[in-house]
């Protein structure tokens, strides 16, 4: 193509006489590449005429063009359509391409040798012996002042230009909150039972526990004073009486929250150096519950000083946040409201009292709550966390070694004052605990890297030492027992990393090891190796047609934090009928003396990266935890143990389309991954397979070996060996002796997709995921059951003559007819009864399958003052639907907020949907 350049040189003149007939016009330009690197011989093709040109060494090019004529390069790929203004004639085009200079004067010293006299200056600074110093300022018009540092040597210092800034920004946001999906609860049916053949209404004077009662349609009140109902107490409806009501005890409102944060920033530049930078934020937020009251005030005050002197770096850093609620779920409370909620019978109203005549509770019977009752408190804050933390970061660098030096300290107070009033079921003289847990956390950490090499092949030496000392004290009144824990630890990190960068390849290596000292360690750890590596070949078909592979190695020893607490483990001494009575205060009793839990991980993966808008990447894992730490109840105590192997291991994929223009001006990206992943036991140690890791004693989450993790183990019907039903004298299906595996928690996979459309200043983003396969315990649908207040049962309780499916234990098939609720009997013989609290668990093994919208906003920029300020706002949903597989709440709760607690539903909280608004203004 240069050659083509320099041929038209020579006919500027004869080009110039054609422009005149025939007015041709041509384009020039540089085609470049996404990293501005010339795209040397790329054609280009002008689809209107047909011609096309190469371009030259440089990526430049000249072709014959028209006004709106569409060019096209890459193989068709990418397009441009010229505009009027762009096109030129030629002669024009190679006048710019070649350097204009002005003829200047002949200068000749023998000629000036003639007419010029010798002038000497005894001044002259050539003539001096004095000189300027090499770090003098080399700009003379910015000079501030001459020094001298000797007899010989001047320094010039630079004129300083010091400019004070002061900027920041406020964001304020306010949100409306609302409950997710709840277990659908029967409203025809009031508390009672059936006696010689009637369905008769009993009172909560008569603490009856079931809503096995009569239709409430053939109530009504009697009128006279009754402490339980204002209304009077319940009869059979006769003319003139005022039909008995159906009473909502929904304990969940519509709520609304706000945040607030200022973050103000004044710092001072010299030239482009910023010297000092002082910056704070403070701010406020409440999060409202969906409860009736319940809501939590954090205030959080942060500043930040950064300066840089005589080339040290240096980083102060001072946080304060306090945390207050009138009320946690330590204790259960929130779910131990949430089931009375459910459980209490249409018949009766919570609302109308939460208390007696005599003071004590007012509920639908001694062996219930009132969710108003135990919400109501003197004291307005329950639970208060206040946290300080302090850190200085200096760094310095002298040459090609730097060293960071970080130090920080954080203390912790937190304070709950756990308590439930006299005649609280299952605590009828009353109980309170003050629980006060101070955290004292120290951290230094030294850095010392050494560069070798440029970019092109960079070699870096690192060495790391990290001295943590964390203690950590726990207070429970009510036993008047205090637990001291700490440990100090330390890490010694050796790392080498290789960087390889070349035109069309890209490498990474790097390789190290640490050791991890604990003085609550059994055995220390020398031998932590890692390493991690990744090759990037670049335009291996065409331009920015890159692939990447990578893979790591990493050997880690950890033991579990000091300051977590384990005392929710306590509900695996106490069977599920028995959930009143939890209330922990007993805390672990200390983490010493147990082996490191130490880990195994392994990846490999591969990124392909398709043109400039698709890109295509996995992954493959694979971690193995030996000698797992879990809690146990031993004599009394509440221990941890080393006690399981198990392998997490899985594979990830995610696809992202970038840049997908829909129109001339939306913009469009789009993201699609999938996760797939198991946790299997490898190993259990002696004595504690099916070991509880969460949930009851009569349905939990087990160690079990061979199989998942936190797979559910309870009761279940006995089968013949063809897994068919055994069906008792009585008609119905048999409870088998014993528990067994009977769920697991485990997706089949997760599908997660994000999708973004830009148009001008507006932005809409848009989460969601489905989730396939796993599965859950559904108990609060089992325990509904149990009290006739599930929907099923209101529906199904009249159905007689039914036929379960299945075979007598003499092998005959059976042909029993059943009422599934029969007057005549007992009413804890009836179909969700006879088996018990919890009915058969195999029987409430539910789908967790889910489809969830996570997050819709809309977002757009105003500026002001010609961009200086700018307003954003932004309108968003979170959770606004869900499709899920089970009858009942969110799948992704947890058994009462617990860690491992997935897979277990036990009156679990729903999740809520939120409307929210964010208004920032930067200044």
């Amino acid at each position: 193509m240069k050659k083509n350049y320099l041929l038209l040189l020579p006919f500027t003149i004869t080009i110039t006489i054609l422009q005149a007939q025939n007015s041709q016009l041509y384009y020039s330009g540089k085609f470049l590449t996404s990293k501005n690197k010339a795209q040397n011989f790329l054609k280009v093709y002008n689809k209107n005429s047909g011609v096309y040109e190469l371009t030259d060494d440089k990526g430049f090019a000249i072709i014959a063009a028209k006004p709106y004529d569409t060019l096209v390069w890459n193989q068709g790929k990418n397009s441009h359509v010229i505009a009027a203004y762009e096109v030129r004639e030629l002669k024009s085009i190679l006048e710019n391409q070649t350097a204009k200079k002005s003829v200047e004067n002949i200068y000749s010293k023998a000629y000036d040798s003639l007419v010029s006299k010798e002038t000497k200056d005894e001044f002259s600074i050539e003539k001096t012996k004095a000189r300027l110093s090499k770090k003098s300022y080399p700009y003379f018009s910015e000079i501030r002042k001459l020094r001298r540092k000797n007899d010989s040597i001047y320094t010039l210092k630079s004129l300083s230009q010091r400019t004070f800034v002061l900027n920041g920004n406020f964001t304020t946001s306010l949100d409306i909150k609302s409950r997710n999906a709840i277990p659908g609860t029967q409203n025809k049916y009031v508390q009672g039972r059936s006696e010689n053949g009637n369905l008769i209404w009993k009172g909560p004077e008569t603490n009856e526990m079931f809503s096995f009662g009569p239709d409430i349609s053939m109530l009504g009140f009697n009128g006279l004073p009754y402490e339980y109902d204002r209304n009077g107490r319940l009869i059979p409806w006769v003319d003139g009486l005022q039909h008995a009501q159906k009473y909502n005890n929904n304990i969940f409102k519509t709520t609304v929250g706000y945040n607030n944060q200022l973050n103000v920033s004044a710092f001072i530049k010299e030239g482009y150096d910023e010297k000092i930078r002082l910056s704070f934020n403070i701010g406020q937020q409440k999060n409202q519950m969906y409860f009736i009251d319940q809501f939590d005030i954090a205030n959080t005050f942060k500043t930040k000083l950064n300066t840089n002197f005589a080339g040290y770096f240096l980083n102060l850093t001072f946080n304060y946040e306090e945390d207050k609620a009138t009320n946690t779920n330590r204790i259960g409370l929130f779910n131990r409201a949430y089931q009375n909620s459910l459980l209490t019978p249409i018949s009766f109203s919570n609302e109308q009292n939460a208390f007696l005549n005599n003071g004590l509770q007012r509920s639908y019977s001694q062996y219930a709550d009132n969710p108003s009752f135990l919400f109501d408190q003197d004291s307005k804050y329950r639970y208060q966390n206040r946290q300080r933390q302090f850190s200085l970061n200096l760094v310095k660098a002298w040459g090609d070694f730097r060293l960071n030096l970080n130090q920080s300290y954080e203390n912790d107070n937190i304070r709950n004052w756990d308590q439930y009033k006299p005649s609280t079921y299952g605590f009828s003289s009353g109980s309170f605990n003050e629980r006060i847990q101070n955290n004292g956390l120290y951290q230094s950490n030294i850095l010392g890297t050494y560069t070798l090499g440029d970019y092109n092949f960079k070699n870096t030496f690192s060495l790391n030492f990290i001295l943590n000392d964390r203690k950590s004290d726990v207070y429970n009144s009510l036993v008047n027992q205090k637990y001291l824990y700490q440990r100090t630890s330390q890490d010694h990190i050796f790392n080498y990393n290789m960087d390889i960068q070349d035109r069309d390849f890209e490498a990474g290596f790097n390789l190290g090891n640490s050791f991890y000292i604990s003085n609550t360690s059994l055995k220390n750890s020398y031998w932590l190796p890692r390493t991690n590596f990744y090759v990037k070949f670049k335009d291996i078909f065409w331009n920015n047609y890159d692939i990447k592979l990578l893979g790591s190695y990493t050997q880690l020893s950890s033991e579990p934090d000091i300051t977590r607490s384990y005392a929710s483990y306590a509900t695996t001494l106490l069977n599920a009928a028995d959930y009143n009575q939890y209330f922990p205060v007993q805390e672990v009793e200390n983490f010493r003396g147990l082996s490191n839990i130490n880990t195994k991980e392994w990846k490999i993966g591969a990124k392909l990266n398709l043109g400039y808008n698709i890109s295509v990447d996995g992954e493959y894992f694979n971690k193995k935890n030996t000698d797992d730490i879990f809690p146990v109840f031993e004599n009394n105590q509440l221990k941890l143990k080393n006690i399981a192997d198990h392998t997490y291991s899985g594979y990830e994929f995610n696809f992202t389309y970038e840049h997908l223009r829909l129109g001339y001006e939306v913009n469009t990206t789009h993201k699609v991954s999938f996760f797939k992943y198991k946790d299997i036991v490898d190993r259990i140690t002696p004595g504690y397979q099916n070991l509880a890791v969460s949930g009851f004693k009569d349905i939990y989450k087990t160690l079990s070996e061979g199989q998942v993790l936190g797979a559910v183990m309870g009761t279940y019907f006995e089968r013949n060996a063809a897994g068919q039903l055994i069906i008792d004298e009585f008609g119905f299906p048999k409870k088998a002796d014993g528990m067994k595996i009977i769920a697991d928690p485990t997706p089949d996979f997760v599908m997660k997709f994000n999708h973004n459309f830009v148009y001008k200043n507006l932005s809409l983003d848009i989460n969601w995921e489905w989730k396939k396969g796993g599965q859950l315990w559904n108990g609060t649908q089992a325990v509904l059951d149990y009290y006739g207040r599930s929907e099923s049962s209101g529906e199904e309780r009249n159905i007689k003559n039914y036929i379960f499916e299945g075979f007598q234990a003499n092998g005959t098939v059976n042909q029993i007819p059943v009422d599934f609720y029969d007057p005549n009997r007992n009413v804890q013989e009836n179909r969700w009864s006879r088996y018990g609290y919890l009915g058969v668990a195999e029987n409430y093994v539910q789908k967790a399958d889910y489809i969830r919208i996570n997050n819709i906003s809309l977002s757009s920029n105003f500026p002001i003052n010609y961009g200086k300020q700018n307003l954003k706002l932004t309108f968003y949903v979170n959770n606004i639907m869900l499709w899920q597989a089970n009858k009942g709440v969110d799948p992704n709760q947890n058994f009462y907020d617990m860690d491992h607690g997935r897979g277990l539903d036990f009156f679990n909280l729903p999740s809520f949907k939120t409307f929210g608004c964010i208004v920032s203004l930067r200044f």
